[in-house]
C-alpha cells in the first residue's frame, strides 16, 4: 500500500520564537473587521493533546456591485485531551456600508475519532456555539463531520456543516454549508493547494442556484522559519472566486497560526 499517512507534525506546528505571537496579534486586530464569511477557514479533524495555539483569520470580500465587506477572528485554542480541542474566538465585522464592530463571541470544539498516522484518513466532528453581539440575533449553532485523507504527498479535506440560529424571532431553518481543500505537502517553506466554501440553503430543500453561494480558488501555505521546519508557525492565504449568484465576486482570506 503506497499511500501512507503523513506524520502529525504536518498538521500542527510548535513555535520557538515568542516574538511571532506579537506579530500575530497585530494581524488579527488589524484585520478589524467584517462579516464572518470572508474570514471562514478550513476546520481540521486533527487534535493534539496539550497544544496551545493563537489563531488569527482575516478576509475581505467584494460583491458583484463593487462593495466590500471585511471579517476578522482572533482566538486561542487548547488541546484538552488527545481527542478534544477547544477554542474561544472574538469575531470582528464590517458589512458593506456599515461601521466596524465586535460581531460575536464564539466557542469552537473539535473532536477526533481516529488516531493520527495509523490510517491514511482522519474523522472528526465540529460543535460550535456563537453568541451574536446583538441580543436580537440570538445564538448560532454549527455542527458537522470533519474528514481528512492523505495519499502520497497530497492531503484532502471535506467538511459538511449544519447551522441553526436559536433564541431569535421566527423559526429559521437549519442551513447546510460545506468546505473542501486539496493541498500538496512538500519540503521547504512553501506549499500550495485549492480551497472552496459554499452555502446551499436549508439542508432539506436547497435554495435555487442563484441564491446559493460557492467560492473556490488557489491557496498557498508558508512556514515562517527559513529552514522550513514543519513544527513552526505558519500562515496561509487564498484568493477565492464566486461561482454562484449569491457569492461575492472575489474573496481574499488570510490565516496565521502560532503554537506557544
Amino acid at each position: 500500500h503506497e499511500a501512507r499517512p503523513l506524520p502529525a507534525r504536518w498538521q500542527r506546528m510548535r513555535p520557538r520564537r515568542r516574538w511571532r505571537v506579537a506579530t500575530l496579534l497585530a494581524c488579527g486586530l488589524a484585520s478589524g473587521a467584517a462579516a464572518a464569511a470572508p474570514a471562514d477557514y478550513i476546520f481540521s479533524p486533527v487534535v493534539e493533546r496539550g497544544e496551545r495555539e493563537i489563531d488569527s483569520k482575516a478576509g475581505i470580500a467584494r460583491d458583484r456591485e463593487g462593495r466590500s465587506a471585511w471579517g476578522g477572528k482572533l482566538g486561542i485554542e487548547y488541546g484538552l485531551t488527545a481527542w478534544w480541542a477547544s477554542e474561544a474566538t472574538l469575531n470582528f465585522g464590517r458589512e458593506a456600508g456599515a461601521n466596524p464592530r465586535l460581531d460575536s463571541l464564539e466557542w469552537e470544539n473539535r473532536f477526533q475519532f481516529t488516531t493520527t498516522a495509523e490510517r491514511p484518513y482522519e474523522i472528526g466532528l465540529l460543535f460550535e456555539v456563537e453568541r451574536e453581539g446583538r441580543s436580537a440575533d440570538g445564538l448560532e449553532l454549527r455542527t458537522g463531520p470533519l474528514l481528512q485523507a492523505h495519499w502520497r504527498s497530497w492531503q484532502g479535506n471535506f467538511n459538511l456543516l449544519f447551522e441553526r440560529r436559536m433564541r431569535t424571532e421566527g423559526s429559521p431553518p437549519t442551513e447546510l454549508g460545506y468546505q473542501w481543500q486539496l493541498r500538496r505537502h512538500r519540503e521547504g517553506r512553501l506549499e500550495w493547494g485549492w480551497q472552496g466554501f459554499g452555502q446551499l440553503g436549508p439542508w432539506d430543500r436547497w435554495a435555487k442556484r442563484g441564491e446559493q453561494s460557492h467560492v473556490l480558488g488557489p491557496a498557498v501555505f508558508v512556514r515562517l522559519d527559513a529552514d522550513g521546519n514543519h513544527e513552526h508557525a505558519h500562515v496561509e492565504a487564498a484568493l477565492l472566486v464566486g461561482t454562484a449568484g449569491a457569492a461575492p465576486r472575489a474573496t481574499l482570506r488570510l490565516q496565521a497560526l502560532v503554537p506557544f
